[in-house]
């Protein structure tokens, strides 16, 4: 996992220290599977399935943030508003 850790600059200008796992990157591209060869079925089969496990990733990481009162803490950062970033893998 990727820890940051940085000041972030608010818009009304108030600064605070951030320790963050990250779990998006900033990027320009949209990244994903791309499924365009695969028959319908395949797709039907594949989504229903890809789902499924979506969902049960959903629910162990909801249980997860939950057991350490961390349910309401995901947070967006603008990268231009951080300063002194430091990164370390843990």
């Amino acid at each position: 996992m990727k820890l940051l850790e940085f000041i972030y600059t608010k818009s009304d200008g108030s600064k605070s220290d951030r320790a963050v796992i990250e779990l998006v990157q900033p990027s320009k591209y949209v990244e994903g599977i791309d499924v365009t060869q695969m028959s319908e079925a395949e797709f039907a089969e594949f989504t229903q399935k890809f789902g499924e496990l979506k969902q049960a990733q959903h629910n162990q990481t909801m249980y997860l943030l939950e057991q350490f009162d961390l349910k309401h803490n995901y947070r967006r950062f603008i990268p231009e508003q951080m300063q002194i970033l430091s990164t370390d893998y843990v």
